[in-house]
């Protein structure tokens, strides 16, 4: 009987201690349902309104001259001969002084001296061949002179005193054959008549026929001269001229290649001094990779890059277009360079060109594209490679719906807000138009009034994933993107 006792009254204990649990319990439930606070209470909220948005794009950019120029070693492998023998100045030279990299020189300033000696040895002997070569040309000239000279003195002189000499002849003996005809005519009437024998005729008639062919004779040759003798000694005469200019002509070429020579080593010789082309900021073409320095004491080779002189008076800003924002971005747009170097001095001026193609990056999958951003007044001081950050203005937006950037978050690409409603927080895709480093465009997902979160935290009552928010990549639109110098350095 002790025993049931024991256990009747064990019993009654624990129903007493399991109300007076179930009463503090329904108590505590009680007073925390009884005193809560509101979903939205201890986060910053905004309204989601109407405005006018100014967007801008923002990239990292380095400073270039727009006006580059390249300056290589022309010097030149020249070969001159001499008696048989050719003379080379050889495929390379020394650099005998170099100006400091870094230097602001103006036009006409010395940048290097380069060895001339093998061009100056070429030089003297060309100027011997240049001196025979002009005797040989005097020389052609006075023999085609001679030649002309002679063809007017034959049918000026000597063809027309032929001529008039036969002609004389000519009339001579018709004379004496015409008084050889009447000599003989006279003796055969004398005959006639008894006065005189008839030898006298026989002589008088032998006299008249060789009076007659001597005529015909001299007539024959001065056909002949007329015809064929003159002729052929004019046509001599002529092709002597021509021989003595075709050697004249021959002379003048090659006097003039011989000039043109001499005028190439001078020039050579000159271009062993080379000098700047214009007021610029003097940059050597150093090659690490190659071992190439410039410097005096190297030996420089044909065609070989030295310099590269940029203008400063003709600046531009190399910026880095992310892939995101380069196709809004075009040319004549508005932009604002903000100089590093220079105190974070801001300069105006505006998009000029933009790159095709983008430029690689193999140790990222992330492709920004070169635009160029000419500066309207570039202040002294600026130099090529120095860093800017750019800031180009878009078209303006009016009377857009817009949220800070703050109350924008994205998942997995997607992005979201959490807006305030009766039941607590909802959050709610949206879409995303024109941004600003401060506000962004929402063009669906949200209405005129409406209540958002700003900054929201990692994890969100009433969200039923316990993942970490992601922040929306809105701002990181506005980070500068790597410049190509800093792209390089990591590769």
């Amino acid at each position: 009987m002790q025993a049931g006792k024991k256990k009747r009254r064990r019993r009654g204990l624990v129903l007493v201690l399991g109300l007076v649990l179930a009463t503090a319990t329904s108590a505590g439930l009680w007073s925390r349902l009884s005193g809560r606070s509101r979903p939205a209470e201890g986060y910053q909220l905004t309204d989601v309104r109407r405005t006018d948005l100014f967007p801008t794009v923002t990239a990292s950019g380095r400073v270039e001259s727009g006006k580059r120029t390249v300056i290589e070693c022309e010097v030149q492998n020249v070969a001159v001969g001499v008696q048989g023998q050719r003379l080379y100045s050889g495929y390379s030279a020394v650099l005998l002084s170099v100006l400091p990299e870094g230097s602001l020189v103006k036009k006409g300033d010395i940048l290097a001296v380069i060895d001339s000696s093998n061009y100056d040895e070429l030089l003297r002997v060309q100027r011997i061949a240049v001196e025979r070569a002009r005797a040989d040309l005097m020389q052609a000239d006075l023999d085609h002179q001679i030649a002309q000279m002679a063809i007017e003195e034959y049918r000026g002189g000597v063809m027309k005193e032929a001529l008039e000499d036969m002609e004389g002849k000519i009339l001579l003996s018709r004379s004496e054959h015409e008084r050889a005809v009447e000599r003989l005519g006279w003796a055969r009437r004398m005959k006639e008549k008894g006065y005189v024998p008839a030898s006298l005729v026989t002589s008088e008639l032998f006299r008249e026929n060789q009076l007659a062919v001597d005529l015909t004779r001299q007539q024959s040759a001065l056909n002949l001269y007329k015809r064929f003798t003159a002729p052929k000694l004019i046509l001599q005469l002529e092709g002597a001229v021509k021989g003595a200019l075709v050697t004249l002509e021959y002379q003048k070429m090659r006097c003039q290649r011989h000039l043109d020579r001499l005028k190439l080593l001078e020039d050579q010789v000159a271009l062993c001094t080379i000098r700047a082309p214009h007021d610029g900021f003097l940059i050597h073409a150093n090659n690490s990779d190659r071992q190439i320095f410039i410097e005096e004491g190297m030996v420089v080779r044909q065609h070989q890059t030295l310099f590269y002189l940029p203008d400063l008076d003709d600046m531009e800003v190399v910026a880095s277009l992310h892939e995101s924002i380069v196709d809004r971005v075009r040319p004549e747009m508005r932009a604002h360079v903000q100089i590093e170097a220079l105190k974070n001095r801001v300069v105006e001026g505006h998009v000029t060109s933009i790159a095709p193609i983008a430029l690689l990056n193999w140790r990222s999958d992330v492709r920004n594209f070169e635009g160029i951003i000419k500066l309207s007044n570039p202040p002294r001081g600026l130099r090529p490679g120095m860093t800017a950050s750019v800031e180009i203005s878009m078209p303006r937006r009016e009377n857009v719906l817009a949220v800070p950037t703050e109350a924008v978050a994205n998942d997995d690409g997607h992005d979201f807000c959490f807006v305030v409603s009766e039941d607590g927080l909802e959050r709610r895709e949206i879409t995303l138009g024109e941004t600003t480093q401060d506000m962004a465009e929402v063009t669906s997902g949200l209405k005129e009034g409406e209540q958002v979160v700003l900054n929201p935290p990692d994890e969100m009552p009433g969200d039923d994933s316990s993942a970490d928010v992601p922040r929306s990549p809105v701002a990181a639109r506005f980070e500068p993107a790597p410049s190509r110098d800093k792209l390089a350095a990591t590769r």
